[in-house]
């Protein structure tokens, strides 16, 4: 007999209220209600990024350039892989996307210089210069943000047969990462670059691996597991 029957279902002559019951109804309401809450939020972020990811792939078809950043979408597209994550990638090297979303990377006030525990990035030969260092680590967490949006289908799609990160992923994160030293007028190496950006996304995913486990761990289950 479930709970919903156990307190509500009367026997001849004989109320079965349970009490116990009633309250365990109450909290998997209270959860599910919870969860549906957190569904429609995650499709509103999710409808949101994907309007972003159109006004950026329509803005470089107008320009004629970006081909290759195009393709690369394409196929991350293809492959499932969430807009939030990929507008998220973008906006390294798209500055007015940064002012549509409030993200201004090369903007103050985000992250204090005089913390120790700032790390040491390179790309090249030279130690890069603070503001670039800063940007970097503003692009990095944003992207890690709009991973936990969307942990699950992320974790999903991200990852090929193999359980290694797809080669358009890194590799779109490479070109916007090579785009934004070349208008910065940063000295790198994009081999250097290239094996950066795939340390990052792959940091990135642990880190996206671990919040889903906390998750569970909390009871907060997620959009393939909601709670019970």
């Amino acid at each position: 007999m479930s709970d919903f029957e156990s307190f509500g279902s009367v026997s001849e002559g004989q109320e079965a209220y349970d009490p116990a019951s009633f309250e365990r109804f109450k909290q998997r309401m209270a959860a599910a209600s919870a969860q549906i809450a957190a569904l429609q939020k995650q499709e509103k972020r999710q409808k949101k990024s994907e309007d972003e990811l159109v006004r950026i792939l329509m803005k470089f078809l107008q320009s004629g350039q970006k081909d290759e950043i195009i393709q690369l979408v394409s196929r991350l597209l293809e492959l499932n892989v969430p807009s939030g994550f990929i507008v998220s990638v973008l906006l390294i090297s798209n500055l007015e996307m940064q002012v549509e979303t409030g993200l201004h990377l090369l903007g103050a006030g985000v992250i204090n210089t005089e913390n120790e525990d700032l790390p040491e990035l390179y790309v090249g030969q030279n130690v890069m210069p603070l503001k670039i260092k800063i940007a970097i680590i503003k692009w990095t967490e944003a992207i890690k943000n709009k991973s936990f949006d969307n942990a699950v289908k992320l974790l999903k799609t991200i990852k090929d047969e193999k359980g290694e990160l797809h080669h358009s992923a890194v590799q779109l994160a490479a070109f916007c990462l090579r785009d934004f030293m070349e208008d910065q007028s940063v000295e790198y190496e994009y081999d250097k670059i290239k094996s950066f950006a795939k340390f990052v996304l792959m940091d990135i995913i642990q880190q996206t691996e671990n919040y889903l486990d906390n998750q569970k761990e909390l009871g907060g289950g997620n959009a393939l597991n909601p709670p019970q």
